[in-house]
């Protein structure tokens, strides 16, 4: 029987290297991640036996990341890690509790183990492996990444930008951002300033008074002085006018705002999240976006991937959206996706992004015969489009260079695998050899890139 290996996930501290020196004496293997998200990207089925936690000491996310173990790794026994005063005696109990807890799953997992599949036993449906923060599910390293970024940046006062393409989830990162910052009691607006006019616009930001206009038949206050105390969100602000860039950029700058018809000053104290699809950059070279009013803005800049660079999160985010809709439709008997539904679901370039993949999964839980969604139920669009070479992901030239490199790597190295788990239609050994690659190694890059065998048999 192979040693046992534990993650110790969270601050370095006395208690940790005491558990670490009383488990090495014990001859089990452990290894430390710093937080939660480094724990997420060492995390692999049958890699570890168990995982101690610090709950204070792992991030923000040590609550979340415990009910995702619980849920993903079930049976795994995870330990909570003592205050960092714990004495040599504490230790000593947490490591015996440890070994015992690994000795009762190992049991349990010999005892489960089967070596084929029990005739109609579900192996369609997708498992849920992924990180959840907030309404953001993810399993890709750079959403990881920013998950860990958002409270950092919501701690401040300070504005930041959002960017990305449409539908990448640029509201739920600014809602996220508000829920984690200490104007969380207060209000949290939202105004998509692409679907208003010039007149419109400034009247929905900074109110009007008592017949200012045609129509105003009463005084109203605007989103500035409604969300004060609060933050208000600015989505595709790459649309107003250069007049509304200077009316914008000198309330950011005073924090104060005068009602359209009106003539005094009313001071605000809003925290401002813009968003945009476009590059304010190129906008700024142009000269079509103020300057001033971009650095003022760009404070802080969250770049959020297109689905098509993070494709080990169609899977899971389709699977979240077939029991979403399977439950609103009253579709029980909707199990998960055909084999051939996850490839051809994996094989689109999902311009319109998470909202794209959400609407069309909702479509074909409606139009499912069941009990799997098949390619028959997806738009035809998606279908002409499968056989289509995997493109080369977008990146931003002010990235270094070895980031570019190390995405298009993982690209390739997908889409590679991919092709030679459906030429040899699964057959681990056969993969094995043909991409010289131990099968170890080959399960972690699977799982990396949300690949499952049974999807290619």
């Amino acid at each position: 029987m192979s040693r046992p290996r534990v993650l110790i996930v969270g601050r370095s501290g006395t208690t940790t290297t005491r558990l670490r020196a009383h488990l090495s004496r014990r001859g089990i293997l452990v290894r430390g991640a710093p937080d939660c998200g480094a724990a997420m990207e060492a995390l692999r089925p049958g890699v570890f036996d168990a995982v101690v936690l610090d709950v204070q000491g792992a991030g923000f996310a040590a609550v979340a990341f415990r009910e995702m173990l619980q849920s993903d790794y079930r049976g795994m026994p995870v330990l909570e890690l003592p205050a960092d005063d714990a004495g040599p005696e504490d230790v000593g109990l947490l490591s015996a509790a440890l070994e015992q807890e690994i000795r009762e799953a190992r049991t349990r997992a010999e005892k489960s183990d089967s070596p084929a599949t029990e005739e109609g036993e579900d192996t369609f449906e997708t498992p849920l492996h992924g990180f959840k923060f907030e309404d953001l599910t993810s399993r890709s390293p750079r959403m990881i990444e920013l998950f860990k970024m958002i409270p950092r940046i919501a701690k401040t006062g300070s504005p930041a930008l959002i960017v990305g393409e449409t539908g990448t989830g640029k509201e739920l990162v600014a809602a996220a951002i508000h829920r984690h910052s200490p104007r969380r009691d207060a209000e949290f607006f939202t105004l998509n300033c692409g679907a208003l006019t010039d007149t419109l616009l400034e009247s929905e930001l900074f109110g009007h008074e008592r017949g200012a206009f045609t129509g105003a038949h009463r005084s109203k206050k605007g989103y500035f002085e409604l969300a004060s105390g609060g933050t208000l969100f600015l989505d595709e602000l790459g649309t107003i006018s250069s007049a509304m860039q200077v009316k914008l950029l000198r309330v950011l700058e005073r924090m104060e705002v005068r009602p359209v018809g009106g003539a005094d000053l009313v001071k605000v104290d809003v925290r401002i999240v813009a968003a945009t699809n476009a590059s304010l950059e190129d906008g700024v070279a142009s000269g079509t976006f103020r300057e001033d009013l971009y650095y003022r803005l760009n404070v802080v800049q969250i770049q959020l991937p297109p689905l098509r660079d993070r494709p080990e999160d169609v899977p899971l985010l389709g699977e979240i959206f077939r029991r979403k809709f399977s439950a609103d439709q009253g579709r029980s008997d909707i199990q998960g996706f055909s084999p051939g539904a996850i490839r051809l679901l994996q094989a689109y370039a999902w311009p319109g992004n998470v909202r794209e993949l959400e609407n069309v999964v909702e479509r074909a839980v409606i139009l499912s015969a069941g009990p799997f969604l098949s390619e028959g139920d997806f738009p035809e669009r998606l279908r002409r489009t499968q056989a289509r070479r995997t493109s080369i992901p977008t990146f931003d030239v002010d990235e270094p260079l070895p980031t570019v490199v190390d995405r298009l790597r993982s690209t390739v190295e997908r889409e590679y695998l991919r092709r030679v788990l459906r030429k040899y239609r699964g057959h681990m050994g056969k993969v094995s050899d043909h991409a010289g690659l131990n099968r170890r190694t080959l399960y972690n890059k699977m799982q990396v890139y949300g690949l499952n065998r049974d999807d290619f048999r």
